[in-house]
């Protein structure tokens, strides 16, 4: 076992009001690879797949039981060609392929998580925490949802929100990485 998972990180489903909130954030081009890191039952992963029939889905869990649920919901809503249920402890996982990552995890497994992410992700991946930001990273969106427990989306931009390149450079791909995300969500300061 890895770094980080393990039972530290509880599973809570996220809510339907909230994958349906994701859905209208998100804004991926065709052929980009969505990872939902601690993908639990696969129930975001498989809405994205359905939303999005131009992405391919990669849904990284741990626990064999919600792994054996994933595949199942997968199958059920004949995925099994576009949405890949991987079992294994995330920080064994590549994510050099990743276009945008969605996770709900802690703050802690995300700080825990960032060096990962910041040793793979390519500049201009989008990355989205439900709740809980990543520590030392500026979001350059928050997104939240009025009337719900699950209701801060944090999204980041790898190369802008880690602050690793050059202003000018940063601005750049800013614009670029904001493409991935819907029309009308103003993103912060950065």
């Amino acid at each position: 076992m890895g770094l980080g998972y393990q039972p530290s990180v509880p599973w809570v489903p996220t809510r339907e009001e909230v994958i349906k909130t994701l859905i209208t954030i998100l804004q991926p081009r065709s052929g980009d690879i969505i990872y939902d890191i601690g993908c639990g039952d696969g129930r975001v992963a498989v809405a994205l797949a359905e939303a999005f029939p131009h992405a391919r889905i990669k849904c990284i869990e741990l626990r064999k039981d919600l792994v054996e649920k994933a595949r199942k919901l997968v199958r059920d809503h004949n995925l099994v060609n576009r949405v890949e249920v991987i079992e294994a402890d995330f920080f064994q996982v590549s994510l050099r392929d990743a276009d945008i990552v969605y996770m709900y995890l802690l703050t802690s497994v995300n700080q825990k998580l960032r060096p990962k992410l910041e040793a793979e992700l390519k500049p201009g991946t989008v990355v989205v925490s439900l709740d809980f930001p990543i520590p030392g990273w500026n979001p350059v969106v928050t997104y939240e949802l009025q009337r719900s427990w699950q209701r801060t989306f944090y999204i980041y931009v790898r190369g802008v929100s880690d602050q690793s390149l050059e202003p000018l450079e940063r601005d750049k791909l800013l614009h670029r990485a904001l493409e991935r995300i819907r029309k009308g969500i103003a993103p912060n300061n950065v």
